[in-house]
C-alpha cells in the first residue's frame, strides 16, 4: 500500500515509524498532565520538539533516480512542503469555525496566539498531517485495489470514509477525559458526527494532491504546482466552510460568531 516511487515510499515508511515517537511524546503530555501548567516556552518547545523531525525526515531521502537532483525537486521535499503549508494554512482558517460552530474550547495557557489558537498548535498539526498524510494515501491505494472493477466515484468513497474516520479519531483522543481541562466540546456528540465531517471534508480535498506528488518511479510534480494545489486545496475548504456555517449549521446548532474560545473557563466545557 506504500507509493511505487522509491523516494516517496521511504517518506512515507520513515513517517509512520516516526508516529509511534510523536504520539508517544503527546501521550506522555497529556496523561501526565504537564500541558495544563506549561506556558509559552514549553509549549513551543513541543510543538517544534514534534513538528521539526516530521519535516526534516524526507529531506534526507534521495532514491537513485532522485540523486542528481536539488533538494526541491525530490519526493521527500514535496511532501514535507505540502504537509507544512497545509498545517499551518487550515489551522488559520479553521479555528473561527471549530470555535463558533462546534464549540470548541482551548485552555492553554497561551499568550503566543494566532486567531485565539495557540501557536504551538500550528507546530503540532505538523506530525499530526504526516501521519494522516500516510494513512490516507494507503487507504486510498487500498480503495482502488479493491474496488479496481467499480466505478471512480465509488473507489474516492472509500478515501472520503477514511478521512472521516481520522478526523473522528483525532477528535476523540485529543478531547479526551485527560485533556478536559485543556481541549474539549461543548456538545461532544455533535462534534463527533458533524465535526468529522467537516474536518473530513478538509482532508479529502487535499489528498489528491498528496498522491500526485511524484506516486510512480520517474513521475515527477514540480514544487510550485505542489504548492499552488494545496492553497487551493486550503482556499476549496474555505468555500465549503462558508456555505456550512451559513446554509447548514444554523439548523443544527447555534452558530455564535467571534467566538475567543481559549481559556473562557467560566463560560465553557473547560469549567466542568
Amino acid at each position: 500500500m506504500f507509493a511505487a516511487h522509491p523516494g516517496k515510499r521511504e517518506v512515507e515508511q520513515r513517517w509512520l515509524w516516526y508516529t509511534l515517537v510523536w504520539g508517544s511524546v503527546c501521550g506522555v503530555v497529556m496523561i501526565g498532565g504537564f500541558a495544563e501548567r506549561w506556558g509559552d516556552l514549553p509549549l513551543l518547545a513541543l510543538g517544534l520538539g514534534v513538528a521539526l523531525p516530521a519535516l526534516l525526515l524526507p529531506l534526507g531521502v534521495r532514491s537513485a533516480e532522485e540523486r542528481s537532483r536539488p533538494l526541491h525537486d525530490t519526493a521527500g521535499f514535496k511532501l514535507s512542503l505540502s504537509v507544512a503549508v497545509f498545517s499551518f494554512a487550515l489551522n488559520y482558517t479553521q479555528t473561527p469555525f471549530f470555535f463558533d460552530v462546534l464549540h470548541a474550547h482551548f485552555g492553554f495557557h497561551s499568550t503566543l496566539n494566532i486567531r485565539n489558537n495557540p501557536v504551538f498548535l500550528y507546530l503540532m498539526t505538523v506530525a499530526y498531517f504526516s501521519t494522516y498524510c500516510v494513512l490516507l494515501m494507503m487507504a486510498y491505494r487500498l480503495s482502488q485495489q479493491l474496488l479496481r472493477a467499480a466505478p471512480r466515484a465509488l473507489r474516492w468513497l472509500g478515501a472520503a470514509l477514511a478521512c472521516c474516520v481520522v478526523a473522528g479519531l483525532e477528535t476523540v483522543l485529543n478531547a479526551n477525559p485527560f485533556t478536559r481541562h485543556l481541549y474539549c466540546f461543548d456538545d461532544m456528540p455533535f462534534a463527533l458526527w458533524f465535526g468529522s465531517l467537516v474536518y473530513g471534508l478538509s482532508l479529502l480535498l487535499i489528498l489528491p494532491v498528496w498522491i500526485g506528488i511524484d506516486e510512480r518511479a520517474g513521475a515527477q510534480r514540480p514544487w510550485p504546482h505542489v504548492l499552488a494545489f494545496t492553497l487551493a486545496a486550503v482556499y476549496a475548504d474555505s468555500l465549503a466552510l462558508d456555505l456550512l456555517r451559513h446554509h447548514v449549521a444554523p439548523a443544527l446548532t447555534t452558530v455564535r460568531t467571534g467566538a475567543v474560545g481559549l481559556g473562557d473557563v467560566a463560560t465553557s466545557c473547560l469549567g466542568r
